[in-house]
């Protein structure tokens, strides 16, 4: 159950929003290149292709399947000529900014046939259903039904141990899983090392090693990502620089502001002009 709570503040945290581009046949070669600065999400409904990515093997797609990019990463979806494939697309992007507990712990790709997640149907069903026809309100339902569909994903990969590190791995962690849902319910609070080495009932220095064993970062740069990732979304509703600091566990614009950068390499007002002009 404690996992569970956990993955549902995660999600909640992370934000996922998917925005659907595409849906119909597709032939030849088709690229998706990852200065876009969004994640991907293939359905592939019909038909067979390959997926070829960049740094990583390809990926043979002969039956129905979803590819799941949650990073933005240079790649094609090749259809082989005299051959037609029944395709949606659509763009990925998290309210906690790129760097997040899901791009940090999933693979470049993943893979989820049809057939390996009968969970999947309804929704699917009701996908194909939208994207067939041209009712009132279209792209809003095949948005939604994205976002539906990429947390019927990560719930896949994870009982599937396609997860080993990041925060997910910690959250099924029977020493970090409760503290870290504390974290993601108080990113605001202070965290000192011994209290959070308290919490998971070891030392400071057995915890910091478990902590970095398992999540693959510190546990001070951890809060600091998880800070700022909360911050971005605040900022995103409109929420004042000031009150974003103090949200997030800073006690000043100014403290927050350095933090921000370190975390981003930008200001946080920079940060906002680059999302609306995005």
């Amino acid at each position: 159950m404690e996992f569970q709570d956990g993955i549902s503040r995660l999600l909640d945290h992370v934000g996922l929003r998917a925005r659907t581009f595409y849906s119909g046949p597709l032939c030849g070669l088709h690229d998706f290149a990852a200065e876009e600065g969004v994640g991907h999400l293939h359905v592939v409904r019909a038909g067979t292709l390959r997926a070829v990515q960049a740094g990583h093997k390809g990926i043979a797609v002969a039956e129905p399947a979803l590819l799941f990019y949650p990073r933005p990463l240079d790649h094609r979806l090749d259809v082989a000529d005299r051959i037609t494939a029944d395709v949606l697309c659509a763009s990925v992007r998290y309210d906690a900014g790129m760097d997040n507990a899901i791009t940090q712990s999933f693979p470049a790709v993943v893979v989820t046939p049809f057939r390996e997640a009968p969970g999947l149907e309804p929704t699917l069903s009701l996908l194909f259903d939208e994207a067939g026809d041209a009712r009132t309100g279209r792209q809003v339902m095949l948005d939604r039904l994205c976002d539906v569909l990429l947390i019927q994903i990560v719930r896949h990969a994870i009982g599937r141990g396609l997860v080993a590190s990041g925060i997910l791995a910690g959250l099924a962690h029977p020493r970090l899983g409760r503290l870290l849902v504390e974290l993601l319910d108080a990113p605001g609070k202070d965290w000192p090392l011994d209290a959070m080495a308290a919490r998971a009932h070891l030392s400071r220095n057995a915890f910091a090693r478990l902590f970095r064993d398992v999540v693959g970062v510190a546990p001070a740069a951890f809060l600091a990502q998880m800070r700022i990732g909360f911050a971005q979304r605040l900022l995103r509703k409109g929420r004042s620089l000031t009150r974003v600091a103090e949200a997030v566990g800073y006690g000043s614009q100014p403290a927050f502001s350095r933090a921000f950068i370190r975390e981003t390499g930008i200001a946080p007002s920079e940060w906002l002009r680059r999302q609306a002009g995005g």
